[in-house]
């Protein structure tokens, strides 16, 4: 799998042709960190082409706090005008603006909230584009790519200047996607310059079955066929504090790595929450930071939160 990401073409930067289906949904995801202060953050562009909305925003957590309203900044829109892709430029109306730079491989990031938050990065892909394997959950109908980059910029927050070095992840995904029917994912990553690995995970009773993603080892993509996610959750509020991952790839080749939280954030959506969560692994004794998203439908972490 070398190769890996061939069939991301520089068309695929911008927005696809729709079917009929009114739930058409095409996304644009950037995440970013700075580690030594536990700051975990997203750039978010979710356009709906049939619908004519566009929602998203920026959010940045620490580890003051976890809901939005505690964090250092959460802007999240639900339904604003549709962005324009114009010359290798998407501009949302969210205030995130994405320039291609080199198709599938390199990007600037911009986002302006026109009060509190400016950011200026520069993103490089480790990898090419990554494709979720065909009819995997949670996007079984849509096309899904993920990557790993280098991250640098400036933030600037409420004045105070915060600079930006970090190997993080973004995605890519169109197709049909609505906000009822999610099921319980796991979506655990992790990156440095010799290393990428990432797993989607489905929950069982004693861990969670790892069923697809890939791990990136210097410059070898090679996908990731099987293994389980262990998780140590907080005894009252249910999120994740600690993290097993063993994952084996197609050449039968294991990984295990663990990790410890440092910061997270309760996103919610219509019908679920996605608690993102800042980790730091440790990869035969190096210390290399990642990401997990630990998706629930509202009504069963509500029970979860009632048991732990």
């Amino acid at each position: 799998m070398t190769a890996a990401g061939e069939g991301f073409t520089a068309a695929d930067d911008g927005l696809h042709p729709v079917s009929g289906n009114f739930y058409e949904t095409e996304t644009f995801w950037f995440s970013f960190f700075v580690p030594e202060r536990n700051i975990g953050a997203w750039v978010y562009v979710s356009a709906r082409q049939n619908a004519g909305t566009t929602s998203g925003g920026l959010w940045l957590w620490d580890h003051t706090g976890s809901a939005p309203w505690e964090v250092p900044f959460f802007e999240g829109f639900s339904h604003l005008k549709p962005p324009r892709y114009e010359n290798g430029v998407l501009t949302s109306p969210t205030g995130a603006t994405i320039t291609v730079v080199e198709p599938a491989m390199e990007y600037t990031l911009r986002y302006d909230d026109r009060d509190r938050i400016t950011a200026d990065l520069h993103f490089r892909g480790l990898e090419r584009p990554v494709p979720l394997r065909s009819g995997s959950p949670p996007y079984p109908v849509a096309s899904h790519y993920d990557q790993t980059g280098h991250v640098t910029g400036t933030v600037v927050l409420d004045g105070e200047h915060i600079d930006v070095d970090c190997y993080a992840m973004r995605d890519r995904s169109w197709g049909p996607r609505t906000e009822r029917g999610y099921h319980r994912v796991g979506y655990t990553w992790l990156a440095d310059p010799q290393l990428s690995l990432l797993t989607y995970s489905a929950p069982t009773d004693d861990s969670d079955d790892i069923h697809s993603g890939y791990v990136r080892r210097g410059r070898d993509v090679v996908a990731v066929r099987g293994g389980h996610r262990k998780v140590g959750r907080h005894p009252q509020r249910g999120w994740i504090d600690s993290l097993d991952v063993t994952a084996v790839d197609e050449n039968g080749t294991e990984i295990t790595v663990t990790g410890r939280a440092r910061s997270r954030l309760i996103l919610p959506g219509s019908t679920n929450i996605c608690i993102n969560t800042l980790l730091e692994f440790d990869v035969d004794g190096r210390t290399v930071y990642g990401e997990d998203q630990d998706v629930w439908p509202i009504k069963e972490f509500r029970l979860l939160a009632r048991t732990v």
